[in-house]
């Protein structure tokens, strides 16, 4: 839950305050805001530019792969009952589509930043704002599916050893499925354009 209260001139401060803690939300730097979540690594904005930037990312990949994801559980999506979780949502566009697209199953987002629909969203689907390195507000083998993308940077080797690895594993039902999206960190020029590329 939040508050919000922004105006174009430069006198007026944003200001987002979790009602529960009395917390500002999020934190202001060179007209672009961020999450105020001290115990995270991501450094990407959260606003209005960079929501629009994840949801054609989003739709991208959709196209490039046909699908919104790679493992086999479309079976389980359509016979209905399956538990899906999608850490670090960010807007929900994965969610949103997959809610559509499997009405039998149920859909949960968690964030750090609270940039998600609060109100106009699939029946099916439900978002929450928390943090996985504080741990993930669920019981143990709760989901059938856990999907976690783009965010490699967002957390240290050890986070990824010790705690996000672990809290997903927690999670998931004994024979779920984890999906974890990255790019990657390595580039491999091919071809004489490539090498160009890299050179510059």
């Amino acid at each position: 839950m939040g508050l919000s209260n922004s105006k174009s001139n430069s006198n007026y401060k944003k200001v987002s305050f979790d009602l529960n803690t009395k917390k500002e939300i999020f934190k202001y730097a060179n007209g672009r805001r961020f999450h105020n979540d001290e115990n995270s690594k991501y450094f990407l904005p959260n606003d209005d530019e960079e929501v629009d930037r994840l949801q054609i990312q989003h739709f991208l990949f959709c196209y490039i792969w046909q699908g919104n994801y790679s493992s086999p559980i479309s079976d389980l999506l359509d016979r209905g009952g399956a538990k899906v979780l999608d850490v670090g949502c960010g807007p929900g566009t994965w969610l949103l589509n997959m809610s559509t697209d499997y009405p039998r199953a149920s859909f949960t987002g968690i964030d750090i930043s609270p940039i998600y629909p609060s109100e106009i969203k699939p029946c099916n689907l439900t978002f929450r704002t928390a943090n996985i390195l504080e741990g993930l507000p669920f019981p143990d083998n709760h989901f059938d599916f856990v999907y976690m993308r783009f965010l490699l940077t967002a957390f240290t080797e050890d986070d990824w050893q010790n705690k996000v690895i672990q809290e997903l594993c927690r999670v998931l039902k004994p024979g779920g499925y984890i999906e974890i999206m990255e790019g990657d960190m390595v580039l491999n020029p091919e071809g004489d354009c490539g090498k160009i590329l890299m050179n510059a």
